[in-house]
């Protein structure tokens, strides 16, 4: 599985980039088989004027999946790639069930 992560309008920060790959790795793992490649991109809404502005936005990609993407919003963007890597997580385990289940069906 590929991994690329994008900074916009944020440090790219290695303890960034270690913990979203790292939670990338441990969410995603179990589908390695389906997903060919995730993106990952991080960005700073509102700039400096704080408030809910952090944005995790991540695409996978699979030939089984096609292309699946969730967004979050947050104040602290660790907390916002925990919660879309949860969210992505869940996602491609319910699209591969159904996947799954209109084979068996035909």
């Amino acid at each position: 599985m590929k991994i690329d992560i994008r900074f916009r309008d944020l440090d790219a920060s290695n303890a960034l980039k270690n913990h979203a790959t790292r939670r990338l790795q441990f969410g995603l793992g179990r589908f390695g088989h389906a997903i060919n490649g995730v993106t990952l991109r991080v960005s700073d809404v509102n700039g400096p004027r704080g408030g809910v502005d952090k944005r995790c936005h991540i695409i996978a990609h699979g030939p089984r999946l096609g292309t699946i993407a969730v967004d979050e919003l947050h104040g602290d963007i660790y907390l916002a790639v925990d919660a879309a890597v949860e969210r992505l997580s869940r996602t491609v385990g319910r699209e591969l069930a159904r996947v799954r289940s209109n084979q068996r069906a035909a």
